[in-house]
C-alpha cells in the first residue's frame, strides 16, 4: 500500500507544476490563475485547428488579447512564445502546432 500512496504523491506534484499542460486544471492541482490559463490556452487551441494556415496563427492568437513573444513557422510546424496574463501575475507557454492544427501541445515556461 506505501508504493501506491508515493506513486500517487509524485504524481500529484508533477502535475500541480503545469495543470495546464497535463490537462487538469481543476482542484486540488489548479488555482485560479491556473483555470484563468487554461481557457487561454483553449482559446488559443481553437484558433489553431480552426485556421487552415499555419502562419496566420500567432496574428490570430495576438488578435484575440494573447500576447506572442515570438514565433516560428516552418514547413507543417508552427511554434510560438506566448504570454498570459493571469490573477497572481503573468506565465508564458510554449506551444507548438503539428499539420493541420489537429496536435496543438504547449507546456509552461519561464517568462
Amino acid at each position: 500500500m506505501a508504493p501506491v500512496v508515493l506513486i500517487l504523491v509524485l504524481s500529484a506534484r508533477v502535475v500541480s507544476t503545469d495543470p495546464v499542460g497535463y490537462g487538469v486544471p481543476f482542484w486540488p492541482f489548479a488555482n485560479g490563475s491556473d483555470r484563468v490559463e487554461h481557457r487561454v490556452m483553449d482559446q488559443v487551441t481553437s484558433i489553431a485547428r480552426a485556421l487552415r494556415r499555419l502562419d496566420e496563427v500567432p496574428s490570430a492568437v495576438a488578435a484575440e488579447g494573447v500576447e506572442v513573444l515570438e514565433a516560428r513557422v516552418g514547413v507543417g510546424t508552427m511554434w510560438m512564445r506566448v504570454r498570459v496574463h493571469v490573477p497572481d501575475g503573468t506565465r508564458c507557454r510554449e506551444v507548438s502546432v503539428l499539420g493541420d492544427g489537429a496536435q496543438v501541445n504547449s507546456r509552461r515556461v519561464d517568462c
